[in-house]
């Protein structure tokens, strides 16, 4: 649940005037961005399945198996394409560093979410 408060970093607002997250990361990446840097993006998978009783949904074993998270995408890739930076090769090789960067474990995302709270 999101809220109005100005000091929340989660706030609906865009216009607020808290720009980082909990983590020391920016919260609007494409708006807060510091010169220099590239808003390079990945999605991770997490498999959830139906508990044994059939009431809710859990995270299934292959997630938790201390293994890097599978990418979401069909090329296995980072993205840039929403990077404002308008630096073409810089934010190309940025993102081909991130994709010598392993995904979290489960474990490890777990962390960061944690954080980014």
């Amino acid at each position: 649940m999101m809220s109005t408060d100005p000091t929340d970093p989660w706030t609906n607002d865009d216009d607020d005037d808290v720009p980082m997250r909990p983590d020391g990361n920016v919260r609007i990446a494409w708006r807060d961005l510091p010169a220099g840097r590239h808003f390079i993006e990945q999605t991770a998978l997490v498999y959830l399945r139906l508990s044994d009783d059939g009431t809710h949904w859990i995270v299934d074993t292959t997630s938790v198996d201390g293994y890097p998270l599978d990418s979401a995408y069909d090329d296995l890739s980072a993205q840039r394409c929403e990077c404002p930076c308008g630096q073409e090769a810089a934010c190309e090789a940025a993102r081909a560093a991130a994709d010598r960067l392993p995904l979290p474990t489960g474990r490890e995302l777990a962390a960061l979410i944690i954080d980014a709270l």
